[in-house]
C-alpha cells in the first residue's frame, strides 16, 4: 500500500534582508497552505524552509507533527537505503528565498571541514554536514558566484585604482605576472599556479585594515558615480561599465564601506531569468543580491561569512577553504 501524500506546513524566517509583505515569494508560498500564517504588509519575509532540519522543521498540516518525527517513525517515507544511510533524516533541505538586500559574501564548507568547524565552534557552525546547493530563479535574480576569468581580474586591477590600492601594488604585480599568458591554460601546473596567485591576492584584500577600507570605499563610490558607463574603462571584457558602477552604488547604499564592494571585482556577476539555474559546490564563494529563488541543498545551516553581513565573520577560514576555481558563468 502506498503512503498517502502529506501536506506540509512550512515555516518562514523573517530576516532584515527579505522582501516585504506580499512582494515576498516565500511569504506567498507559505500563505498558500491553510494555516494561521498571514502576511503582514510591513514585515520582511526571507526564507521558507521545507525539510526536517531542526532550525525550522516542516509539520504535517493535519496532525501538526514534525516531518522529522514522521520519517523517524516510518522508514517507508524515505526508503530503507536512504533511511539507513542518513539515520532516518531527510538528506536534503528545500528553501524559497526572497532577497531584497544583499546576502553575505559566503561559502559552505565541505563535509570534512564542516565536521571540524562544528566540533570547534557549534554555536556559529551548527551542523557537521556539507552544503552543496542548486538554485532556480522564480523572479529575475542577480548575484555573485565563483571567481571571474583571470583576465577580467587583471583588467580591474589596472582600471580601478581603489581596488588596486587594497590588493596592494606588490600583490597586484605578483598576480599579473603569475597569470600572464596562462590565464586559460589547460596545463595542471599552470592551473595550480594561477589558483595560488588568486588565493594570495584575494586573501590580501580580505585582510584590509579598517582605515584603508574606509578611504578606498569612498574613492570607489565617487568613481562609480562620476564615471558611469566609463567606470573601469567600460567594464572590460564581457562586462558593462554602467552596470558595474550601478552595482557599486547600490551595494554601498546597503552596506556602506563594506569589503564586499571590492570582492565583486574578483567574482562573476550573474543574472538569472525566470527558470534559469546555477549549481554551487561546497567551498564555492558566492553572494545572492536580489530576487526570488528556489534552492535545494544538503541538509545543513553552515555558512562561512566574510562580508555584507552584521553576523559572525570568519575571514581566515573563508580564504583557506575556497576552491579558487576561475571561469566565466555559462
Amino acid at each position: 500500500m502506498r503512503n498517502p501524500l502529506i501536506r506540509l506546513q512550512c515555516g518562514v524566517n523573517s530576516y532584515e534582508w527579505g522582501k516585504v509583505g506580499k512582494d515576498s515569494a516565500a511569504a506567498k508560498f507559505a500563505a498558500a497552505t491553510p494555516s494561521d500564517f498571514s502576511i503582514q504588509e510591513e514585515k520582511p519575509y526571507a526564507e521558507l524552509w521545507m525539510g526536517t532540519h531542526p532550525s525550522l522543521p516542516s509539520k504535517d498540516l493535519e496532525t501538526q507533527r514534525t516531518l522529522n518525527d514522521l520519517v523517524q517513525e516510518n522508514q517507508a517515507l524515505l526508503s530503507s537505503s536512504i533511511a539507513e544511510r542518513y539515520e532516518n533524516k531527510l538528506p536534503f533541505l528545500f528553501k524559497v528565498l526572497s532577497i531584497n538586500k544583499a546576502l553575505s559574501i559566503q561559502a559552505h564548507p565541505n563535509k570534512k571541514l564542516a565536521e571540524q568547524l562544528h566540533a570547534n565552534d557549534p554555536r556559529n557552525y551548527p551542523d557537521d554536514n556539507h552544503k552543496p546547493e542548486m538554485t532556480i530563479a522564480v523572479t529575475p535574480f542577480d548575484g555573485l558566484c565563483g571567481f571571474r576569468p583571470l583576465a577580467e581580474i587583471t583588467h580591474f586591477l589596472q582600471t580601478v585604482p581603489a581596488f588596486r590600492k587594497l590588493v596592494g601594488e606588490d600583490e597586484a604585480k605578483n598576480f599579473e605576472n603569475a597569470v600572464k599568458d596562462r590565464e586559460t591554460s589547460d596545463k595542471e601546473e599552470d592551473k595550480q599556479a594561477n589558483k595560488k596567485a588568486l588565493q594570495s591576492a584575494f586573501t590580501k584584500l580580505m585582510n584590509t585594515d579598517k582605515d584603508s577600507l574606509e578611504s578606498a570605499s569612498k574613492e570607489l563610490v565617487e568613481s562609480a558615480k562620476s564615471q558611469g558607463s566609463q567606470f573601469a574603462s567600460n567594464g572590460g571584457p564581457s562586462n558593462n561599465g554602467k552596470e558595474l558602477a550601478d552595482l557599486v552604488v547600490r551595494l554601498n547604499s546597503q552596506f556602506p564601506g563594506d569589503i564586499g564592494l571590492f570582492v565583486q571585482f574578483f567574482l562573476n556577476y550573474v543574472k538569472l531569468e525566470v527558470g534559469e539555474a546555477m549549481f554551487l559546490k561546497a567551498d564555492d564563494i558566492h553572494a545572492y543580491l536580489s530576487g526570488d529563488i528556489i534552492e535545494c541543498m544538503a541538509s545543513s545551516d553552515n555558512v562561512v561569512r566574510a562580508g555584507f553581513t552584521p553576523k559572525f565573520k570568519d575571514v581566515d577560514y573563508l580564504t583557506k577553504m575556497l576552491t579558487y576555481s576561475y571561469a566565466p558563468i555559462n
